[in-house]
């Protein structure tokens, strides 16, 4: 799925409903729990709630999108660093670069114990 159209889902009441459906009909078990679960919070949520549903969902279901999400995720800490290094926010300057640091940490984790 592209960027695009997953905006579009987030913004627009009748796209994220539509969205919804086609997608429940993908899930069974505790995933369609889960998923229920989390569509009751974030269906009259902001844009960032429903963008943070829908993504995991679609991380979740495609295996492409899995592959560059961690990528997506580093970067998108590097730019706020930069943000905060601009205004001279040192603290929140080290605060993100632990993050980093644990993210890549516990993403190691996480592949090892694939191989295993």
């Amino acid at each position: 799925m592209d960027f695009n159209k997953l905006y579009l889902i987030c913004n627009n009441n009748k796209k994220f409903d539509n969205w919804t459906l086609k997608f429940k009909k993908k899930l069974t078990g505790l995933a369609l729990d889960h998923f229920n679960q989390g569509w009751v919070d974030v269906k009259q949520g902001n844009y960032l709630a429903r963008a943070i549903f829908v993504c995991y969902w679609e991380i979740y279901a495609n295996g492409n999108l899995a592959k560059v999400s961690p990528a997506i995720t580093q970067a998108t800490l590097v730019h706020l660093m930069h943000r905060f290094l601009e205004q001279e926010r040192f603290e929140e300057v080290e605060l993100i670069q632990h993050m980093m640091t644990n993210f890549l940490r516990l993403l190691t984790v996480v592949e090892q114990g694939e191989e295993e």
